[in-house]
């Protein structure tokens, strides 16, 4: 927006140009500026993206990703190993006080089928309490109220079809 500002502020000073036999008005110089104003507004409405960006583009492939806000907001976390506990630290806060998940794990074809990279998240230390899966390229956007929060998770192969 303030290259779009800038430049129609320099449109707004230019010195006005006058009516010449042959050609028609350009219009004072305001008014170009605000056209000019408009155009770009009307462009980046058209351009910019309906919402914020899908999981996977913000979850590098081969981590499980979690986020402190429902729909895969705030502050985020990674992790890409088995952990009977995330540790009570800033870089996994986004699974002790999460509230959504993505798993930007894997998949390959073997014998016909597609396998994957799946996560088990746990609401307790050491794999205990309730749990959801989560599968590769999938993710749960507000984890269920009575779940709690991410205290542990598990990586394992699972049949993706």
């Amino acid at each position: 927006m303030i290259t779009v500002d800038a430049h129609a502020d320099a449109l707004s000073r230019a010195p006005e140009h006058r009516c010449r036999p042959g050609r028609g008005r350009a219009g004072p110089p305001g008014a170009r500026g605000a056209a000019s104003l408009v155009l770009a507004l009307a462009l980046a409405l058209v351009l910019a993206p309906a919402g914020p960006a899908a999981p996977a583009d913000r979850c590098s492939p081969g981590w499980v990703c979690g986020w402190t806000d429902p729909g895969y907001a705030g502050v985020v976390s990674l992790v890409a190993h088995d952990m009977p506990r995330y540790p009570e630290t800033t870089a996994y806060v986004g699974f002790n006080d999460g509230s959504s998940v993505w798993n930007g794990g894997g998949t390959w074809r073997d014998g016909g089928r597609l396998w994957g990279r799946c996560v088990t998240v746990y609401s307790g230390v050491g794999y205990t309490g309730q749990h959801l899966t989560v599968r590769p390229g999938q993710g749960v956007p507000r984890l269920p109220a009575d779940f709690g929060t991410m205290r542990s998770g598990r990586f394992h192969v699972c049949r993706v079809s």
